[in-house]
C-alpha cells in the first residue's frame, strides 16, 4: 500500500487511549463496547480496535472509490512520565487520491494539548494578535519543528474569505500543520519585520513556512512557499488545494524519532500477547543476552494409565471351523488438545534450539569480521516456523478460516513482518558501523577502546527517508564520487512509487556509496591496491565497505553480447576518460537481491585513471535483461 498522510504526535495529557479510541470509534461509526480486541465488520469495511494500559492501536479499512484506504491510529504512553505519542496513517492500493487528514483528527486534538514535540497542534486556526507575534516568530525560528506553520495575512476587502480559507486548511491539513492567522495590518507589519523581505507575506496571501525559519540567512527563501491574495480572492478555496497537498506529502516525508521507530513494532506484539507490556520501551538485547544458553526442557508429565482387566480366554474352536487372525486392538486417541500441546512443545524446543545455534554462529562470524548472517538467520526463522505450520496442519488441529479473514491475518503478519525486517536492518548496520569504527581505533592507538562513542559528526549510520536525500548528501560530501543530475529521475521514481521499501535502501545506497568514496580516496592516496571487489573483501581497518555479495563487476554474456541490453547500460563519462563522452557500465551494486524491484547502482571505477573518481552512471530499478523482458 501507498502511504498518503502521515500525523505524528506529542500527548502529554491524561487518558490518551480512551481519548484517541473515542474519537475514532466515532468517525468509524461503531457502537465501541470498551472490549481491548473490539472488531466490527459491515460488507467490505471492517474496524478493529485493540489497546490497554501502555499502547493501542485502531483501524479501520474501507473501500473508497476503486481502491481502498486503510487509516491507523498508534499511541503509546511515554517513558518515566513523558509525553505519550500518536502516530496517524492513511494508506491505500489507489493510483491517485486526494487524501487530508481523517475526520477524527480535529475532535482528538480538541481533547488534549498535543504538540509535534516543539510547536502545540491545535484542532483550529490560531489567531495571532500583536501580543502573540513574538510567540509565532519563536515557533517559526524552532529548528526541531517538524510540522510547517501556514500564516494567512489581513484582506481588508474580504476578511471573512480569510477566515473561511484558515478554517478549511485546519481541518483539511489536521494534525500535521499549525494554521495562523494575522489579527491586523500591525501584526503583519511587526511579523514582517521580523522576517525581512524575502520571508515576508502581504496583502491578504499567505505562506507556508518548513522548520528552521532563518531571516537573514536563507539561501533559497522560496521553500517557504507563498500564495498569493489575488489568486485566493478570484478562486477562493479552490486556490489553496496547492497548499494542502504540498503538506500532505511532506508529512509522509517527515522522519520518525527514534523512540517512536523503537517503540512502534513491539506495540502490535504486545496488544497480540506476544510481548508482555512492560517490554515496551525496553532497551533492544544485546547480543549476549540473546544468546544465553536455553535451560534444560521440563518434560510434560505422562497421563496415569489405568490398570487394565485381564480378557478371559477364548475358547477353542472345533477342528472344522475356519481359523481366523483377531485384529490388534487399537488405542484411543489421545485428545486433540494434548496432541496439539505435545507437537507444539516438540517442534518449538527444536526451533529454539536451532535458532540459538544460528544465532551463536552469526555473533562468532559478526566478531571475527566476516559478514553478516543476519538474512542467514532470518531465513532460518521462517523456514523454521513454516515448517511448524505445516505440521500443525497436518495433523489437522487447525480449523478452516473463511478467505475474508485468512487474507486479513496473512495482510496483518506481513505488515508486521516487514517493520521487523526493516527494524533488524538498521540494527545490523549500526552494528556493523561501530565494529569498523572500533577496529580503526584499535589499528590506530593497538589499545581497548571498547564502550567509547564516536566523535562528534561522525554521520556513518545516518538514517535518510528517501534516495534522493542519500544522492543529495552524497553530492555534498562524498568528494572523490561523482553523480550527475540525470540520476534524479529514476531515484525520485522509486521514492514515489514505492514508499514502503525506500527506507530499506536509503541505508544500504548510503553504505554503497560511502565504501565507494573511502575505497576512490584510498586509491588516489596509494594506500591501496585491487579493485573495488578486492575492497569489500579485505579492505583497510574500520573502513567503510559492503559485502561483497552486493557487488558484481560485470554482467552476464546473455546481456553484454545483446546490443539492446548493452545500449541501456552506456551513460554519460567525462572526455578525458572516452572522447565519446559516454561509456559501458557493467559493473554494478545490488541494493536488493531478488523481487521486484530490485534496485541496482552501476558505476565505472576511475579512480587509479586521470580523474581519480567513481562515476555514478544509474541508480534506479533493475535495468532490463533477459528476465525482465
Amino acid at each position: 500500500m501507498t502511504q498518503f498522510y502521515q500525523a505524528l504526535l506529542r500527548d502529554g495529557g491524561p487518558r490518551l487511549g480512551p481519548r484517541l479510541r473515542r474519537c475514532f470509534a466515532a468517525w468509524a461509526g461503531v457502537e465501541d463496547d470498551g472490549d481491548p480486541a473490539f472488531e466490527h465488520a459491515k460488507g467490505r469495511t471492517r474496524t478493529a480496535l485493540a489497546d490497554n494500559e501502555l499502547c493501542g492501536r485502531y483501524v479501520h479499512d474501507g473501500p473508497t472509490g476503486e481502491g481502498r484506504l486503510r487509516t491507523t491510529a498508534t499511541w503509546a504512553a511515554g517513558r518515566k512520565g513523558a509525553p505519550g505519542w500518536v502516530r496517524v496513517t492513511v494508506e491505500g492500493d489507489l493510483d491517485q487520491a486526494d487524501v487530508t487528514a481523517p475526520g477524527f483528527m480535529p475532535a482528538y486534538l480538541a481533547t488534549g494539548r498535543a504538540t509535534d514535540g516543539a510547536v502545540p497542534v491545535e484542532a483550529g486556526p490560531l489567531v495571532v494578535g500583536p501580543e502573540e507575534v513574538k510567540e509565532l516568530t519563536r515557533w517559526l525560528a524552532r529548528a526541531d519543528r517538524g510540522v510547517p506553520v501556514i500564516v494567512l495575512t489581513v484582506d481588508r476587502s474580504d476578511p471573512n474569505l480569510v477566515a473561511a480559507c484558515a478554517d478549511h486548511l485546519a481541518e483539511t491539513l489536521s494534525g500535521i500543520a499549525v494554521v495562523a492567522r494575522l489579527y491586523d495590518a500591525r501584526t503583519q507589519d511587526d511579523l514582517n519585520a521580523w522576517l525581512g523581505g524575502d520571508l515576508s507575506v502581504f496583502g491578504g496571501g499567505l505562506r507556508t513556512y518548513l522548520p528552521g525559519v532563518r531571516p537573514g540567512e536563507e539561501t533559497y527563501a522560496m521553500r517557504h512557499q507563498p500564495r498569493g491574495g489575488g489568486a485566493i480572492r478570484d478562486q477562493g478555496v479552490r486556490s489553496l488545494e496547492v497548499v494542502v497537498k504540498g503538506v500532505v506529502e511532506l508529512s509522509v516525508h517527515r522522519p520518525l524519532p527514534t523512540d517512536v521507530r523503537q517503540t512502534e513494532p513491539r506495540v502490535a506484539r504486545i496488544l497480540a500477547g506476544a510481548l508482555p507490556p512492560g517490554e515496551l520501551h525496553a532497551a533492544p538485547p544485546s547480543p549476549a543476552a540473546i544468546a544465553v544458553p536455553r535451560g534444560p526442557r521440563i518434560p510434560r508429565p505422562a497421563a496415569p494409565v489405568e490398570p487394565e482387566t485381564p480378557a478371559p480366554a477364548a475358547p477353542t474352536p472345533p477342528a472344522q471351523t475356519e481359523l481366523t487372525t483377531p485384529e490388534p486392538p487399537q488405542p484411543e486417541p489421545a485428545p486433540a488438545g494434548d496432541r496439539t500441546a505435545d507437537l507444539a512443545d516438540d517442534i518449538a524446543a527444536k526451533l529454539a534450539d536451532r535458532l540459538d545455534d544460528s544465532v551463536l554462529e552469526a555473533l562468532v562470524d559478526m566478531a571475527r569480521g566476516g559478514d553478516s548472517e543476519t538474512t542467514a538467520l532470518i531465513k532460518t526463522m521462517s523456514a523454521h516456523l513454516d515448517a511448524l505450520t505445516r505440521a500443525v496442519e497436518a495433523a489437522g488441529f487447525l480449523a478452516p478460516r473463511a478467505p475474508s479473514e485468512e487474507l486479513e491475518r496473512l495482510r496483518g503478519q506481513y505488515d508486521q513482518l516487514e517493520l521487523d525486517y526493516t527494524e533488524l536492518q538498521e540494527h545490523e548496520r549500526k552494528a556493523q558501523d561501530r565494529i569498523r569504527w572500533l577496529e580503526s581505533r584499535l589499528a590506530e592507538h593497538a589499545d581497548p577502546v571498547y564502550g567509547l562513542q564516536a566523535e562528534a559528526g561522525d554521520d556513518g549510520c545516518w538514517e535518510a527517508e528517501s534516495l534522493m536525500d542519500v544522492v543529495q548528501r552524497a553530492r555534498k560530501q562524498l568528494r572523490h564520487l561523482d553523480l550527475p543530475d540525470a540520476l534524479d529521475t529514476e531515484v525520485s521514481k522509486l521514492d514515489v512509487m514505492y514508499p514502503r521499501q525506500r527506507r530499506r535502501w536509503t541505508g544500504r545506497t548510503w553504505d554503497a556509496l560511502r565504501a565507494l568514496d573511502a575505497y576512490a580516496a584510498a586509491r588516489a592516496e596509494d594506500r591501496f591496491t585491487g579493485g573495488f571487489y578486492d575492497w569489500c573483501s579485505r579492505p583497510l581497518p574500520g573502513a567503510p565497505i559492503i559485502t561483497p555479495a552486493m557487488v558484481s563487476m560485470k554482467e552476464s554474456d546473455s546481456v553484454s553480447g545483446n546490443p539492446k541490453y548493452h545500449r541501456a547500460r552506456v551513460f554519460r563519462v567525462p572526455a578525458e576518460i572516452d572522447p565519446s563522452g559516454s561509456v559501458y557500465m557493467p559493473s554494478h551494486i545490488k541494493l536488493q537481491q531478488v523481487g521486484s524491484p530490485a534496485p541496482r547502482m552501476h558505476f565505472l571505477d576511475d579512480a587509479g585513471g586521470p580523474t581519480g573518481k567513481v562515476w555514478i552512471g544509474y541508480l534506479g530499478d533493475h535495468l532490463p535483461n533477459t528476465r525482465t523482458n
